[in-house]
């Protein structure tokens, strides 16, 4: 008689393959939307991902009941998929649902799409009409031979030049602009032609637009046509290969550090120096007597003070005490530049210049990881090192900060001493 369970078996080659691209949109945070059986989509993020089920949070109610088929739409690789599964559990907003049997393309594209970086700064003028109508300006986030999606800046009413409200009613699918004007794309001339739009969106306070260049203009678009076969390959057709990654990542328990991949570990907070006994004289002390937290004469080289002085450090923190601490610290260790920046607007007001971003607690709008997951969402390889401070640190966060690209995760409480000089250093690469 068997003592002993039966081993659980190993998931298909096709539900590696789902899996592999399911836990890949869970650990990148991608958009996604849940399809109820009438074909209406609800905002959602992927909780958990395993070899028998998919757990969801909801924005909104899913309009399902159990044992009916959900869709699962996703955005990853750059590429629009969608599987269906049966929901298992629906409660307190989380839908439960079986692990899908496939993964599919739902590329609604007929041409390749290149996605332009903010800091590229091509910018949209639309006008519905040239004396009346609705009027917008805004930057172009992607593009292709047969249209573009534009991020609303400014929406004006043409006849009267009064500004007009950013909302998801401003314009409709199958709207006409008679005229566009596109300018400071990469490698192009500035551009004028018609187009329709073909969706209008809202995402997170943003208004995003899509539009259809307007028939007859090929001719017109050839840089544009060279601009993205400079940038992209073609459109897949069918869904690509992908390999699971590693489901046990290592992560090394200590009191003040967390190390794996790019993470480096963090320094333990030291007790702060004794204070001066009150008869010593007023003379300096020399250089062999100062305490050995402060730094040695080498360290103090007017190479390094020139490097330090010639640097920019972003600080993504609340007002308080904590920031201002820190932002004390840094100017007096020499660093020419340490801005600071509560909200997202003033975080990407100082971006560009920034050379290393610290982010404890982060901005009003994004906190923690996902702000390091917006910075490589806008900056992509441009991303500065990212220095993330965190109360606790668990897998997941773990997991998410090698795949954002943060450069080392900090635990609080930590020190301001040699051994974070000396690591803001590194990051900067002036050690």
């Amino acid at each position: 008689m068997a003592m002993f369970g039966l081993k659980k078996s190993k998931p298909s080659e096709g539900s590696e393959l789902v899996l592999a691209y399911l836990e890949d949109a869970q650990r990148v945070r991608a958009t996604l939307f849940a399809v109820d059986p009438k074909g209406r989509e609800v905002a959602a993020t992927l909780v958990a991902v395993t070899e028998e089920r998919v757990t969801l949070a909801s924005q909104g109610r899913v309009m399902a009941d159990k044992g009916q088929a959900v869709g699962l739409l996703f955005y990853l690789d750059g590429l629009r998929l969608k599987a269906t599964a049966r929901v298992q559990e629906l409660k307190n907003g989380n839908l439960v649902l079986d692990l899908p049997a496939k993964v599919e393309l739902a590329e609604r594209r007929k041409k390749p799409r290149a996605r332009l970086n903010q800091r590229e700064g091509a910018a949209i003028t639309a006008l519905t009409g040239l004396f009346d109508g609705i009027g917008l300006t805004g930057t172009i986030e992607n593009i292709s031979e047969g249209g573009l999606c534009m991020k609303v800046g400014r929406a004006m009413n043409v006849k009267t030049q009064g500004p007009m409200h950013l909302g998801p009613n401003l314009l409709a699918a199958g709207d006409a602009f008679m005229v566009m004007k596109l300018s400071k794309l990469p490698k192009c001339p500035p551009l004028e032609l018609g187009g329709v739009v073909t969706h209008v969106t809202a995402e997170g306070g943003s208004l995003v637009i899509g539009v259809a260049f307007e028939a007859g203009k090929e001719g017109l678009l050839g840089p544009v046509r060279a601009l993205v076969a400079s940038r992209t390959s073609p459109i897949p057709s069918s869904l690509p290969a992908k390999a699971r990654r590693s489901q046990e990542p290592e992560v090394v328990p200590s009191e003040g550090a967390v190390e794996l991949a790019p993470v480096r570990p963090s320094p333990k907070p030291e007790p702060p120096p004794p204070p001066a006994p009150a008869a010593e004289p007023e003379s300096p002390a020399p250089a062999a007597d100062i305490p050995a937290a402060t730094e040695a004469p080498a360290r103090g080289s007017a190479l390094l003070r020139v490097k330090k002085r010639s640097r920019c450090i972003l600080l993504a923190m609340p007002g308080g005490p904590a920031r201002e601490a820190l932002q004390a610290f840094l100017v007096a260790d020499g660093y020419g530049q340490v801005l600071v920046a509560a909200t997202l607007t003033e975080l990407l007001e100082h971006l560009d210049r920034a050379q290393l971003v610290f982010v404890e607690g982060g901005v009003a709008e994004v906190q923690g990881l996902a702000l390091a997951s917006l910075l490589r969402h806008r900056l992509e390889e441009a991303m500065p090192p990212v220095i993330l401070a965190e109360d606790s640190v668990d897998a997941e966060l773990v997991v998410g900060a090698q795949q954002t690209g943060v450069a080392q995760i900090l635990v609080k409480p930590y020190g301001l001493d040699g051994d974070f000089q000396r690591m803001v250093e590194e990051h900067l690469g002036i050690g």
